[in-house]
């Protein structure tokens, strides 16, 4: 009757640790690294008030810690918006400082990465992220005028991306993509733009026909920068680009929403000069960034997480067997093995949970207004999606190219 008791308590108490475990290893994942300053400061951003979004963030982007490169982006679009165009001019160059370093990511951050939790890794961003950081770069220097670093810029964002082969093939792992030009239409653009100011018609006519080829809806735009007289170049920013989250039994998988055909086709844009409308402008948007986030050629692939979690589950499963048997045998030192084995698949399962961190203030999409404004100042309004600008002055002096950005609440 003793004997019994004891085996009754042991496998009682065995299955509740179990259940613990099982617990553990789905709870852990949920945790969120977005601190309450963050989420004030996307608050704000999406609501106009830019500036205070900005001053929210400052104090985090010189912080040499994991999320370093991906403050500097949210602090950078914030003063772009703001229209501080020299403080997100800093903030997008020491995030690309980082961006393009090969040592960042090394030694105890890797094993870290591997044996503990991906988000221990410093940020750096999806492919596509680290293309509109660039982009952002250029596009500041492109309002300054400086067409050389612009230009820099530009290319930088157009690296080459990996083409990933059909996961149910049986490939190598060596094998599994190959490299292939970036289809990035926005850099190509730009690009076009700074050779056509830095006086090189050939290599200017040969990215807008690369940008026109990727995307042939944007034609008219590249033939109205032919047009004489044109003298402004309108860069808007409309939309919520895609956020991130984590998927899987333990969150060892993340992706992406929502997709472009859940969120709608991209709307037209309007502009006015003087209440005159801007024609020929309506489908001038040379990015989706719904669309980047479920292009697999946009997307890191890594397969550590998924193996950490295959591999714990079944470390749980094999130890909460053998648990399970010892207790029933009345043998407590192999039911504690067994135990011991299911929480180390537990933590290890735990540990799998993908890095979901994400650059909120990415916007859906790109549009480029190329417009003749006449000398002087001009009250100009953009409007897309049912959402308006504030109209803004532009002053227009001489026959120079100028560049100016707008953000659509």
């Amino acid at each position: 009757m003793i004997e019994e008791n004891k085996s009754d308590w042991s496998r009682r108490h065995t299955r509740w640790i179990m259940l613990m475990l099982l617990a553990c290893s789905l709870i852990l994942p949920a945790c969120s690294e977005t601190s309450a300053r963050v989420r004030e400061a996307v608050t704000l951003y999406y609501t106009g008030q830019y500036g205070p979004a900005a001053e929210d963030l400052a104090p985090l982007i010189h912080k040499p810690d994991k999320n370093y490169v991906l403050n500097n982006c949210r602090y950078g679009s914030c003063a772009l918006a703001a229209g501080q165009l020299d403080n997100a001019q800093q903030a997008f160059l020491r995030a690309y400082r980082v961006m393009d370093s090969v040592n960042t990511n090394t030694g105890s951050r890797v094993l870290g990465a591997v044996v503990v939790y991906e988000g221990v890794k410093v940020w750096k961003g999806q492919p596509f992220e680290r293309a509109m950081a660039h982009y952002y770069l250029g596009l500041i220097f492109l309002i300054k005028g400086d067409y050389e670093n612009a230009r820099a810029a530009f290319a930088n964002s157009l690296f080459r991306l990996r083409k990933y082969a059909d996961p149910n093939e049986k490939i190598p792992a060596g094998q599994q993509y190959a490299r292939i030009d970036s289809n990035f239409v926005l850099g190509y653009f730009g690009l076009g733009v700074c050779y056509m100011k830095l006086g090189h018609p050939k290599l200017a006519a040969a990215n807008f026909e690369r940008a026109e080829q990727l995307d042939p809806s944007i034609s008219p735009v590249v033939k109205k920068m032919y047009e004489p007289g044109i003298n402004a170049l309108i860069f808007v920013d409309w939309g919520i680009g895609p956020r991130r989250r984590p998927a899987g039994w333990y969150g060892e998988q993340s992706v992406f929403t929502p997709a472009p055909w859940q969120a709608g086709p991209i709307p037209p844009v309007y502009a006015w000069d003087n209440n005159q409308p801007i024609s020929g402008i309506a489908n001038s948007n040379m990015v989706d960034t719904l669309a980047l986030a479920q292009d697999k050629r946009w997307l890191t692939m890594d397969t550590i997480r998924e193996a950490k979690a295959v591999i714990g589950t079944g470390m749980m499963i094999g130890g909460a067997a053998a648990a399970n048997n010892a207790a029933y045998n009345n043998n407590s030192t192999e039911a504690l093995i067994g135990l011991g084995v299911a929480g180390v698949g537990a933590l290890l399962a735990a540990s799998s949970q993908a890095d979901t961190r994400y650059w909120e203030m990415l916007p859906r999409t790109v549009y480029v207004i190329p417009a003749k404004l006449p000398q002087g100042n001009s009250t100009v309004q953009v409007s897309a999606g049912g959402t308006n600008s504030i109209p803004f002055t532009v002053n227009i002096t001489g026959s120079t190219l100028r560049a100016f950005y707008v953000r659509l609440p």
